[in-house]
C-alpha cells in the first residue's frame, strides 16, 4: 500500500483531533455535551444530525427525567461519526 507523506499527515492530524476531544471530555465534562443547535453547527446539516441520531450512531444525553428536560449530544461523538464518514468515503474511492 504505498501512501504519500501528506496523506499520512491529514489521517494523524485527524486521529488527533478527536483524542483531544476525548481529553478535554475528561477534563471537562460540560465542554463535551452541546445542545442540539449547537450540534447542528457541529455537524454542518441538520438532516445529517438526524439521520446519525436515528441510526444510533449518536447518542442524547438527557439531564433530568421531565419530559422537557434538555437533551445533549457529544461533541466528541460527532467528530469521530465524521471522520469515519470521511474515512470510509476514501477507502471507497480507492477500490
Amino acid at each position: 500500500m504505498n501512501i504519500d507523506l501528506f496523506k499520512l499527515k491529514q489521517a494523524i492530524i485527524e486521529a488527533s483531533d478527536v483524542s483531544v476531544l476525548g481529553v478535554l471530555k475528561h477534563l471537562y465534562p460540560a465542554f463535551d455535551e452541546v445542545k442540539f443547535e449547537e450540534a447542528v453547527k457541529l455537524a454542518s446539516s441538520k438532516r445529517w444530525l438526524r439521520y446519525h441520531i436515528k441510526a444510533g450512531n449518536i447518542t442524547q444525553i438527557r439531564h433530568g427525567t421531565a419530559k422537557n428536560s434538555p437533551i445533549y449530544y457529544s461533541r466528541r461523538e460527532i467528530a469521530a461519526v465524521r471522520m469515519a464518514e470521511a474515512t470510509l468515503k476514501k477507502y471507497e474511492r480507492t477500490k
